[in-house]
């Protein structure tokens, strides 16, 4: 089986070796699939999936255990007393502790501490608008004297 190219009358073999020659090399060609699998890639790929399945199964009893846990400290804590989300981290926090991740415990104490003491810098601000048409000459002149005196105070 021959066939014509650019005026040319190739065999399949020929036509192959002037394709290689005129096209530039593609790395999406099939030419370059090669076979990954071996055998002994094969097995290490084997024993690489039961031990994701093994971690994915422990994973899942752990939080079965620990929504387990959950639900016995809920109906043992909560039903006498009140709980408020600074309780639900601080008992985050001391799971966490208790299994030495220290990273997790760190993270949620850095918040709990944002709550419970809260930074200086954090000040609340009313802005209150007065149109001083509606003020009377002695009113305008007070309002102005107590911003000088709050303006000219040392802050801390």
């Amino acid at each position: 089986m021959t066939q014509l190219v650019c005026g040319i009358r190739y065999t399949y073999k020929g036509y192959i070796q002037f394709m290689e020659k005129t096209m530039p090399f593609n790395p999406k060609s099939l030419k370059n699939l090669n076979g990954a699998w071996t055998t002994e890639s094969a097995k290490a790929a084997q024993k690489k999936g039961v031990a994701t399945r093994k971690a994915n199964k422990e994973a899942r009893e752990a939080v079965k255990m620990s929504i387990y846990e959950w639900g016995k400290y809920k109906d043992d804590v909560l039903s006498t007393n009140d709980m408020t989300s600074l309780d639900v981290l601080k008992i985050m926090m001391f799971k966490a502790l208790e299994k030495d991740d220290m990273s997790t415990a760190l993270d949620i104490a850095k918040t709990l501490a944002e709550f419970e003491s809260p930074k200086l810098a954090r000040v609340d601000q009313t802005n209150v608008e007065i149109q001083a048409e509606d003020l009377s000459d002695e009113e305008l002149q007070e309002l102005l004297d107590e911003a000088s005196a709050e303006a000219s105070a040392p802050r801390h």
